[in-house]
């Protein structure tokens, strides 16, 4: 699993989200992150040098000078393709949203080529109790590993995997496996995961019925139900936990599976109260560079 060393944060204003900065400022210290990125997509009409000069004395009061290399840079156009186009020409570990824009969130979440966090406005510059969602998957063993390196950076930070039983969703697990196999399995999973040195508890969850499933999604009826359900589930585990933060993938043991978990991401992203940690495992980003017609990493813009 590599390190988090890039990261970039995507302000909706050059001047505001004094949380969103700050919460880019504790992971890059949990994480050793060695360059932070602070992009905002402005109007065409816009003068960059201006904003990119506002962002800098406004990153510079909210956090002081920080450890990692920190760079302002000013866009235009669309805001997910110049971000797209950003964080896969500057090869991001980590792109960083505010909650007020959960629809930019858990887009990126799905097709970013690199990791994604959603903060809540306001939320303070804190993590000590990480909710990490499983499967029992190698995604689920690659998140754990993820999350727990990010924990590592505190030794004051818990980690706790939970796993929400689907009977629905038979792809998950073994047909007829009982909660106590499935236990077992679970702790198989976290044992074969790396933890860097953090303890990881282990619960499973029943899913809890939420009370407006499957609004407005796309996805076929029995996903987008089943997803919010289970979605539903993680977020009042997490906070009947008193965990600050929530990590999670969009992908999972098989395809329906992987399909389940892209709804639960998206509706966790759109209901978390709390920072949400989405771990991608990279393999978009030959896509997206297809997308944005960039084969190879371009040179030519300039955060100077």
């Amino acid at each position: 699993m590599e390190h988090i060393e890039q990261i970039v944060v995507a302000l909706g204003a050059p001047e505001g989200e004094a949380s969103l900065i700050g919460y880019a400022a504790l992971l890059a210290r949990l994480t050793g992150a060695v360059e932070i990125r602070f992009v905002h997509v402005a109007p065409a009409a816009s003068q960059s040098s201006i904003l990119r000069e506002r962002m800098r004395r406004h990153v510079t009061e909210v956090v002081g000078e920080m450890g990692p290399t920190a760079e302002c840079d000013v866009l235009h156009g669309d805001v997910t393709d110049r971000l797209l186009e950003y964080v896969t020409e500057f090869q991001a570990d980590l792109v960083l949203v505010g909650s007020q824009r959960h629809v930019l969130g858990a887009r990126l979440a799905m097709v970013a080529p690199c990791a994604v966090a959603v903060i809540p406005d306001g939320w303070p510059a804190r993590l000590t109790h990480l909710l990490v969602a499983v499967d029992f998957s190698p995604s689920a063993t690659a998140t754990l590993d993820w999350a727990t390196r990010i924990a590592s950076g505190d030794p004051a930070v818990r980690c706790t995997a939970v796993h929400v039983m689907t009977p629905e969703s038979t792809d998950l697990f073994a047909d007829g496996e009982s909660e106590e196999e499935q236990m077992h399995t679970m702790r198989r999973t976290i044992s074969a995961a790396p933890n860097h040195g953090v303890e990881v508890t282990a619960r499973l969850l029943s899913v809890e019925r939420a009370a407006h499933v499957g609004l407005g999604h796309s996805l076929s009826p029995a996903a987008a139900i089943q997803g919010s359900d289970v979605a539903h589930t993680i977020l009042a585990a997490a906070k009947l936990a008193g965990a600050d933060a929530i990590a999670l993938s969009t992908r999972g043991r098989t395809r329906s599976a992987s399909i389940l978990l892209g709804s639960v991401a998206e509706k966790v992203i759109e209901r978390a109260t709390v920072p949400v940690l989405v771990w991608k495992d990279g393999t978009n980003l030959g896509l997206v560079s297809i997308l944005l017609g960039r084969a190879t990493r371009p040179v030519g813009i300039s955060v100077n």
